[in-house]
């Protein structure tokens, strides 16, 4: 725990090389999608780390991986052909409760995808809000256990005036937050480590638990 938080801590200060330039940076902290927040399948992440080469660790943690995806994997072919022709789009449906609100193209959509990078050797991705935009950066994981400098790259961004508002949800659990967008899409985010509750204040506007969810959510 110690040594994650130490990681990403490091991942946020790296990342500050790549804060748009003639811009204020309002805020930036590691961040991930929610526990219960559905995940993009693999052809809907992005590349990220271009150019990068596959250390030892990732080589070693290879067969886990392959294990994970072949266990979580749809093996009915009739099933996954009708997910990918009515499902609208958005890679699962929708249930109550889900953290999740707009298809894989939508603004939150988009955003979830940005979190779910396709890397080589992982890496820690950090949100950085500015006066004109927020932004994801992503820091690769190569590096940081050595104390090496870390491959960094922008990723995903967007006009900072689409964010309609950021919910606390720490009542759920610490660092949780929904961000809704001004085209009626929202999802749930993790702000990782420690520091996360000033973040809320880089963003136009912001809510606490208390106040109703603004799409009914």
């Amino acid at each position: 725990m110690g040594r994650t938080t130490e990681r990403t801590r490091d991942a946020v200060e790296q990342a500050r090389a790549l804060a748009p330039a003639g811009e204020t940076l309002r805020g930036a902290h590691a961040a991930g999608v929610a526990m219960r927040a559905p995940k993009p399948g693999r052809f809907r992440r992005p590349r990220a780390l271009h150019g990068e080469r596959r250390t030892l660790y990732s080589w070693c943690a290879a067969p886990g991986y392959v294990f994970l995806v072949l266990t979580t994997m749809n093996w009915n072919p009739f099933t996954a052909l009708f997910e990918a022709l009515f499902d609208g789009g958005s890679g699962e449906k929708q249930r109550p409760g889900k953290p999740f609100h707009g298809g894989w193209d939508s603004l939150a959509g988009q955003l979830v995808r940005g979190l779910h990078p396709r890397t080589k050797n992982g890496a820690d991705t950090v949100m950085q809000v500015t006066d004109r935009r927020l932004q994801l950066v992503h820091v690769s994981h190569a590096g940081s256990f050595r104390g090496t400098p870390r491959r960094v790259e922008a990723g995903w961004s967007m006009d900072v005036r689409h964010i309609g508002w950021i919910r606390d949800r720490s009542d759920v659990v610490g660092g949780c937050h929904e961000i809704g967008f001004s085209d009626g899409s929202w999802c749930s985010v993790q702000f990782q480590g420690q520091g996360w509750r000033k973040m809320p204040d880089a963003f136009p506007y912001r809510l606490s638990h208390l106040d109703p969810h603004p799409y009914g959510g």
